[in-house]
């Protein structure tokens, strides 16, 4: 009794029904070698190399969807071919009618009777790239051209067919003439930014990971990798004019002369040793070269040097020069110039406080040379501080007296910091008086946005917080800082991850980012703003007519595709999770067949990351059957199961809720009706699982695709059969109206 609760408890744990076993109650298979007329085939290697064909014809399997058909047979959808585009260009795409006979009792016999088939192809030249048979006539369609895994049966008759490759959707008339162009994915990814808009790449002292940070190289490198904003932290030199360095200090130096950081090679230069100094900075002695004791002219003998040659080398030393502000805004426009592409700048007034006891407003000076040099435009400038009162005299007076208006970001550091404005008062706040919601309003006033440390948006332990969801509520855009690829700055849940840090922070629905590697954030800001899902089998990246990667794994497209009962919308659900979602997850489109419109249903869970889904089929309106397969065969299949999944009813994470329906490798059979039962348990071990259909209320049909010539499932060097399985399940469905075989 004790050993029965424990288990229960634990099913119970997990969410899942204690009586987790089906019952076979019919059986049949379709031996490995069975075949259909039409050409030779399998005569191509994985390197789309052409052989000797393997196959006197057509193979009729394996199978990737069925339909039941009103005159009691059923149709099912060969899949891609022989594994893989390059190795299927001779396997002709096709729905077999099937004539499925249950073996029902111990003295009974399955069969299966292959009849007639609809050959799908492109005679009137809907597939507007290269085809495989394009040249001829027919244009019969092949797996080399789609990986077609999934079909319904729309109530005009027609054929919906979902594709891998694309992914696409395919519309086919009854007897399989492609009717309309392949139908493109959108990339529905709805992050959840302030206003819906594509978050922005911000190159952190331009691309500082990979170039001396603050030169024109690192703000170049930057606009090539793809950054929407460059950074120039400004101080000001002797003579007044606006420079590029993280700190006014450009070389600071222990007591005994040693270099502790260096941005500038200026501590080697004998003609400036004399300017060694010592100053309260921010209320902090710092010993070293500071930039306001320099003009101009003597800034621009000394070279940059990399501030962290221990992480990032010393390859570029010495080679790149002191940028001013001018000539950053220069550099900008010129790559628009050339490029049309129009780049921001983000600048940040260093140590506003700290110049102002020198007599020096650097808010003034970069709104007169923001207008000197016509770089005003709002769209393109966001100005940044983690001092409050500048921010609040710029928008005040400064910007409304210069006749220009620019968002301002009121920069958040971390909790036990404070602005220096307020400690120069005697205010002993800290930072972290400026995330509570009423601060976050407060900033409002004079802000557009907080560019928060980080750790605000995700904690240490990796936590995702609600600071941005306040913040958004507040009316301010977050830019958090600063994401760098290094492992030493890394979270160890990320695995040495960098894009994975990064995505995290988009899915919190951050605006932006600052990253030291603006190619890696432009990289996976790309894989979310994308205007399709495409997969690395798409025909978009063989034309050369993609400006974008893939962001969905090979053939990881429409594995499932199901009509709901009122015949109104197709249900798409994709086999791999879309670059940028959390692992795991995978989307449920939904199509309307009388719109041609798009929206996304929700999101289906694997119970592991490294797991599939094989097909999906309708219940009801709200209720779904799913195939989930782990990718093992035969001794190393452990999971393979039929999920019910509901789109009405959601987890805590928004995820749909599923609910076990059967466990495929624990099927009760107490009659033997498969041969491959023992001890009255059936088990399913076949790598691929992908046909599933409600037959009524309380039963199921269940079938494998082969992978023909596939072996494993039932030997090591046996060829998978089809094995065909009518299920009576412990529960029965509730089954809408139109739904099972009547």
């Amino acid at each position: 009794m004790k050993t029965c609760f424990v288990r229960l408890t634990a099913l119970l744990a997990l969410g899942l029904s204690p009586a987790l076993a089906a019952t076979l109650v019919g059986y049949a298979e379709l031996p490995a070698d069975t075949f259909a007329a039409g050409p030779a085939s399998g005569a191509y290697n994985g390197q789309g190399v052409r052989g000797a064909a393997r196959f006197p014809s057509q193979p009729v399997q394996g199978f990737s969807g069925v339909q039941a058909a009103k005159d009691g047979s059923y149709v099912f959808l060969s899949d891609n071919g022989y594994g893989a585009k390059a190795n299927s260009a001779d396997f002709l795409l096709r729905m077999y009618r099937l004539n499925l006979t249950a073996k029902n009792g111990p003295t009974g016999k399955g069969e299966v009777k292959v009849g007639n088939f609809i050959q799908l192809r492109d005679p009137d030249r809907k597939v507007p790239w290269l085809i495989v048979n394009g040249a001829s006539a027919d244009r019969l369609l092949t797996g080399a051209d789609f990986d077609v895994e999934g079909f319904v049966v729309a109530p005009d008759g027609t054929l919906w067919v979902g594709d891998e490759f694309g992914p696409y959707l395919l519309h086919f008339s009854a007897d399989g003439k492609l009717l309309d162009a392949p139908i493109a994915t959108p990339n529905l990814v709805g992050l959840p930014t302030l206003k819906g808009q594509a978050p922005i790449v911000v190159g952190h002292r331009g691309s500082s990971g990979t170039r001396p940070e603050h030169t024109l190289e690192s703000y170049r490198m930057a606009i090539e990798g793809g950054a929407d904003f460059v950074e120039p932290d400004l101080v000001v030199t002797k003579d007044g004019v606006l420079v590029a360095r993280h700190e006014p200090v450009m070389a600071s130096v222990d007591k005994d002369g040693k270099v502790l950081e260096a941005t500038t090679d200026v501590a080697t230069r004998p003609e400036f040793k004399d300017r060694l100094t010592t100053k309260k900075l921010d209320g902090v002695d710092v010993r070293g070269y500071f930039v306001e004791d320099f003009t101009l002219a003597e800034l621009k003998t000394l070279r940059a040097v990399e501030r962290l040659p221990a992480l990032r080398g010393k390859n570029y030393d010495g080679k790149f020069e002191v940028p001013t502000l001018a000539e950053v805004i220069a550099l900008v426009k010129d790559v628009e110039a050339k490029t049309g592409r129009k780049v921001g700048i983000y600048p940040e007034t260093k140590h506003p406080t700290y110049f102002r006891q020198m007599g020096v407003n650097t808010s003034q000076l970069l709104i007169d040379t923001l207008k000197k040099e016509g770089f005003t435009n709002p769209d393109r400038v966001f100005i940044q501080s983690f001092e409050t009162a500048n921010l609040k005299d710029l928008k005040a007076s400064i910007m409304p007296k210069a006749g220009v208006s620019l968002p301002l970001v009121q920069l958040v550091s971390s909790p036990d910091e404070a602005p220096y404005d307020w400690t120069a008062q005697g205010d002993t706040r800290k930072y972290g008086a400026l995330t509570t919601d009423a601060a976050l309003k407060d900033i409002a006033a004079y802000a557009s946005g907080v560019g928060a440390y980080k750790r605000w948006i995700i904690t240490d332990q990796g936590e995702t917080t609600d600071f941005v969801a306040r913040a958004h509520a507040a009316g301010l855009m977050v830019h958090p800082w600063t994401f760098r690829n290094e492992a030493t700055y890394l979270l160890p849940a990320y695995a040495n991850d960098p894009e994975a840090e990064m995505r995290q922070a988009l899915r919190a629905g951050v605006d932006g980012f600052f990253t030291d590697f603006p190619a890696t954030g432009a990289n996976v800001v790309r894989a979310y703003t994308a205007p399709e899902v495409r997969s690395p089998q798409n025909p978009a990246f063989a034309t050369g007519t993609s400006s974008s990667a893939a962001n969905l794994g090979g053939s990881g497209g429409f594995e499932g595709v199901a009509l709901s009962p009122s015949g109104k919308t197709l249900y798409a659900l994709l086999e791999k999770t879309v670059t940028g979602d959390v692992a795991g997850q995978l989307r449920l489109h939904a199509f309307d067949l009388a719109s041609r419109t798009w929206t996304l249903a929700g999101r289906y869970t694997l119970e592991d990351a490294g797991n599939a889904i094989g097909d999906l089929t309708p219940v009801n309106a709200t209720e779904y059957l799913v195939l989930e397969r782990d990718n093992g065969s035969g001794d190393t299949a452990k999971f393979k199961r039929v999920y019910k999944v509901s789109t009405s009813e959601k987890n805590a994470d928004g995820t749909l809720k599923k609910t076990l329906v059967v466990d495929l490798m624990n099927v009760k059979d107490p009659q033997g009706l498969a041969p491959s039962t023992r001890s009255g348990t059936f088990t399913f071990p076949y790598v691929t699982i992908e046909n599933v259909l409600v037959l009524d209320a309380n039963t199921i049909l269940v079938a494998n695709d082969n992978n023909y010539p596939g072996t494993g499932g039932r030997g090591a060097d046996v060829k998978d059969h089809t094995e065909f399985l009518w299920l009576k399940l412990d529960a029965p469905l509730n089954l809408a109206e139109g739904v099972g075989r009547k």
